[in-house]
C-alpha cells in the first residue's frame, strides 16, 4: 500500500498527530490537543498527540490504544476495513462524520 491509510480510513499524512511525531512539533501538538478537545469534548493534552499510525509497533494516539475499530480490524486480521462485507459499520459512521475522506481512502482500497 503507498499510503499509510490507518485502519478506519484516514490518512495518516493528514493526520497531525503522526506529523507532530515524526517532526517532534511540540507546538502542532499543544495546537491539535486544543482543537482535539473541543472537537471531542475531552480532556486531550499536548504529550498526549504522540502518534505512528494506527497499524504499526506505536506509539499510539491514547485513543488508538483503545480503539473498537483498530481492535476489529486485528481480531479479522485485516490491514484496514477496506474488506470488510459491514462497510460502513456504526464505528465507521461516527469517523466519516468528521472525516469524510476516510470513506474514500476506504473504497479506494476495496
Amino acid at each position: 500500500m503507498d499510503k499509510p491509510i490507518a485502519c478506519c480510513g484516514i490518512d495518516c499524512r493528514t493526520c497531525p498527530a503522526p506529523q507532530a511525531t515524526i517532526n517532534d512539533d511540540d507546538q502542532l501538538r499543544r495546537d491539535t490537543a486544543g482543537q482535539w478537545s473541543a472537537l471531542f469534548k475531552a480532556e486531550i493534552k499536548p504529550e498526549d498527540i504522540n502518534c505512528l499510525g494506527c497499524r504499526g509497533d506505536g506509539p499510539y494516539f491514547f485513543h488508538c490504544r483503545v480503539c473498537g475499530i483498530r481492535a476489529c480490524c486485528a481480531a479479522k486480521g485485516w490491514e484496514t476495513c477496506a474488506p470488510c462485507p459491514d462497510l460502513p459499520c456504526d464505528q465507521l459512521q461516527e469517523v466519516f462524520a468528521y472525516t469524510s475522506s476516510a470513506r474514500d481512502n476506504l473504497k479506494a482500497l476495496a
